[in-house]
C-alpha cells in the first residue's frame, strides 16, 4: 500500500529549487564540519545496566539531502508515563523545503515491557504512521506474549483498511526499530565492539523479518575514515539493513557512525523514495528528571 502523491510534481518543485541552490557557493552546502571530539559523549555513562536509565532522554538530529542543508529535524526519546515506558521518533521537512517536499513527517511510537532483569526491552505497542501533505498512512502493530500473538491494523487517512494477525515466535518477540536501538545500545545482543554482528528478528514487512546490524572491523572503519576525510575518533562504523517499509527506502540500507558512548552522530538512511540518500547529524542531547531510573539527569548540549 503506498499513499497517494504526486511523484511528478514533486520532482518539477525539487528541480526548481535545485537551481535556485545550484547558485549558493558548494562550500555552504558542504555537509562536512568539524565536530568536537567529545560528540556524542556525556556524564554518567554506562555500557550496559538498567536499561530504564535512557528515560528523560532525548536526542535531536539534523538531517540534509538532495541539494538542502538542515532541511529536516528529527528527534527520539525515552520517558515514562504512569509507571509505563515508551520512545518516539519524529522527523519532518520544515520551512520551504517542507513546501517543496509535501511537508513530509514520520512518527514512530514504542510502548515497551522491561525484561531480563531490567537489562533489555520488548515491545507491547508499535505505532508508525506517516504524512506527506493531506495523506496520512499509519499502522498499529499489538503483541499478546501470553496467548504468543500479534496483531495488526493499518489506517489510510483516519480509516482501516488493512487488518491481520500472526503467531509470535515460540521464543522471543518482534523487535521493532525502537525497541532495537535501546537495546544496541544497552548491550542487550551482545558487547558492542569492531567486527560483531547481530541478527535481530523484527515485525515481518513484506518477506523481510530480520534487522541486521554489522560494526565494521577496524581495518574497514579506518579505510573509510580516511575516504570521507573524516577526524580520527573513538567512533564505531556501523551498517545496518531494515525492512524497507520502516522508512520507505528503496533498499531499507543505513550507515552509522556511533560514539563510543553508543548514540548516533552520523546517519546515512540510503536510497529514502523521491529524495536519495538522507544525512542526519546529531546536534545535542537532553536529559530531564525521570523516576526508576536511579540518576539525577543534567541538560548536556
Amino acid at each position: 500500500m503506498r499513499l497517494k502523491g504526486r511523484p511528478l510534481r514533486f520532482l518539477l518543485r525539487a528541480s526548481i529549487f535545485g537551481l535556485i541552490f545550484f547558485s549558493i557557493p558548494s562550500h555552504a552546502l558542504d555537509t562536512k564540519s568539524h565536530e568536537p571530539t567529545n560528540l556524542g559523549q556525556y556524564e554518567n555513562f554506562v555500557p550496559e545496566g538498567k536499561i530504564t536509565r535512557f528515560s528523560g532522554e532525548t536526542l535531536y538530529y539534523d538531517i540534509s539531502f538532495l541539494w538542502f542543508k538542515n532541511a529536516a529535524s528529527a528527534k527520539v526519546r525515552f520517558f515514562e508515563e504512569d509507571g509505563k515506558y515508551f520512545s518516539e521518533l519524529e522527523a519532518s521537512t520544515k520551512g520551504f523545503v517542507g513546501f517543496f517536499t509535501a511537508y513530509r513527517k514520520h512518527f514512530y511510537k514504542t510502548e515497551f515491557e522491561i525484561i531480563d532483569n531490567g537489562k533489555k526491552l520488548r515491545p507491547k505497542t508499535f505505532m508508525r504512521q506517516v504524512t506527506i501533505a493531506s495523506n496520512s498512512e499509519s499502522t498499529l502493530h499489538k503483541f499478546d506474549y501470553s496467548k504468543r500473538l500479534h496483531t495488526w491494523e493499518k489506517f489510510l487517512n483516519g480509516e482501516t483498511v488493512e487488518t491481520g494477525q500472526e503467531n509470535l515466535p515460540e521464543e522471543g518477540a518482534f523487535n521493532d526499530i525502537l525497541t532495537a536501538f535501546y537495546n544496541i545500545r544497552n548491550g542487550a545482543y551482545g558487547k558492542l565492539e569492531k567486527g560483531k554482528k547481530f541478527a535481530i528478528r523484527t515485525i515481518p514487512e513484506k518477506g523481510h523479518d530480520e534487522i541486521s546490524v554489522h560494526i565494521l572491523p577496524e581495518t574497514d572503519q579506518e579505510r573509510i575514515r580516511i575516504e570521507d576525510g573524516r577526524e580520527k575518533r573513538d567512533d564505531l562504523l556501523l551498517n545496518a539493513i531494515v525492512p524497507k517499509e520502516i522508512f520507505k527506502t528503496k533498499t531499507g540500507k543505513i550507515t552509522f557512525w556511533s560514539s563510543m558512548h553508543f548514540i548516533p552522530i552520523e546517519t546515512t538512511i540510503k536510497d529514502y523514495i523521491l529524495l536519495g540518500d538522507l544525512h542526519a547529524r546529531f546536534t545535542h542531547r537532553e536529559v530531564q528528571d525521570c523516576s526508576g531510573c536511579g540518576i539525577t539527569h543534567q541538560k548536556l548540549e
